[in-house]
């Protein structure tokens, strides 16, 4: 009995022990279960991609309907928005063109031309009447125009630069012209230039509506052409030495001479007198709503001697024999004389015709259609001195 206790206590002994025994697993040897065990996850760092330069869509330009526009003198048609630059062609007075751009300054225009390789040209916006705003057409590049070298050589090393009074001035004419003798349509036309001529430009009339040119090009000898007619830029007509009346230098004070503080009082010389009358007007212009829409005469008179009265028919062309419209009048002077004006027509003076005056802008005048008016402009003797006036007429079918 004893035996069977001791025995019996044994065992227990022994199942005791092996609860609380931990079990060794052997050096190199796995469980056979996986524990489950549980941690805060860290993200591995992953590389980001690189920003790619890849370009944004390109931007469209701004596009905007054609204008219609028609052409108000004969005017050339260009590679580019720069007088400088090729001339493709020209176009006559009243031609029709499709506007579809314009330069930043809005000075020139682009038009379609099939004639150009890229179907586009340039012409200056003043001579082109359009139907629209101006404001509404997109702003275009040059079409990339042919580069033009400019001919100046580089000054060789030690050497001063050429000043600006030594660079000559160029233009070019834009129309077949006259070349004369003077600065007035009164002296002989000893020639003519075709259009697209460049010409030297030497000096100008004091009124600025006549240059001096080198003629023949490059020589010593000088003749005389028409502002209206050229085309420049890059400089100002008043920058070129100043001639009178008769084509002689105007003397001005040199810097730092003793009479600079106290200068005379420009001396005016009388106007050329061209020759022309009632019977025979300086000038016979047309125009009409439909075609060209503004004419621009320019000449000079001067009382009590010289020229002291210029006469100028127009005719407003109209769809309908004896139908009225209205056109304006502006007139611009510069000189020390007035100028007077009065309106003929079939002989008789128009009574409901209101004068004009230097300075006057956008004059109205309601005009029969298809019947010629005559206008006398005269200078205004009131004065025993020399009273001189250089003018431009502009008559024109909108205000």
């Amino acid at each position: 009995m004893r035996t069977i206790f001791i025995f019996a206590s044994l065992l227990a002994f022994f199942a005791l022990s092996a609860c609380s025994a931990s079990i060794e697993m052997p050096e190199g040897a796995t469980p056979t279960q996986d524990e489950l065990a549980f941690a805060t996850p860290t993200l591995l760092l992953t590389a980001t991609p690189p920003l790619t330069n890849t370009p944004a869509p390109p931007t469209t330009a701004p596009t905007s309907a054609p204008i219609s526009g028609l052409t108000s003198a004969r005017v050339n048609v260009r590679s580019g928005p720069d007088a400088s630059t090729e001339s493709l062609g020209i176009l006559q007075t009243a031609t029709p063109v499709e506007v579809i751009g314009r330069d930043e300054s809005g000075g020139w225009l682009a038009i379609t031309f099939p004639q150009s390789p890229n179907g586009i040209g340039w012409v200056t916006a003043q001579f082109v009447e359009l139907a629209g705003n101006i404001e509404q057409l997109s702003i275009l590049g040059d079409s990339e125009p042919e580069q033009t070298v400019v001919a100046t050589s580089e000054p060789e090393p030690g050497q001063p630069e050429p000043s600006t009074s030594e660079q000559k001035r160029t233009a070019r004419t834009t129309s077949r012209i006259n070349v004369r003798s003077g600065p007035a349509s009164s002296f002989d036309a000893i020639d003519i230039l075709n259009a697209n001529t460049t010409v030297t430009l030497t000096g100008r009339n004091q009124s600025n509506t006549w240059v001096q040119i080198e003629f023949p090009d490059g020589s010593e000898e000088r003749a005389w052409i028409a502002v209206a007619f050229i085309e420049y830029e890059g400089f100002f007509i008043e920058s070129l030495p100043a001639f009178d009346n008769q084509g002689q230098p105007v003397q001005t004070p040199s810097p730092g001479s003793l009479d600079q503080s106290t200068p005379e009082a420009r001396v005016y010389q009388p106007a050329v007198d061209d020759m022309d009358s009632a019977d025979n007007p300086a000038v016979r212009l047309s125009f009409s709503p439909s075609g060209t829409r503004r004419i621009i005469y320019a000449s000079d008179l001067s009382s009590p001697t010289g020229d002291r009265a210029d006469w100028i028919e127009f005719t407003v062309v109209t769809p309908q024999t004896n139908q009225s419209t209205i056109i304006y009048f502006k007139l611009e002077c510069a000189g020390n004389g007035a100028i007077t004006t009065e309106l003929r027509q079939n002989g008789l003076l128009v009574s409901e015709f209101p004068g004009l005056l230097c300075g006057q802008y956008s004059v109205p005048f309601r005009a029969q259609g298809g019947v010629p008016y005559l206008l006398q402009l005269q200078a205004d003797g009131s004065a025993s001195e020399i009273r001189y006036v250089a003018y431009q007429l502009h008559i024109s079918t909108t205000p």
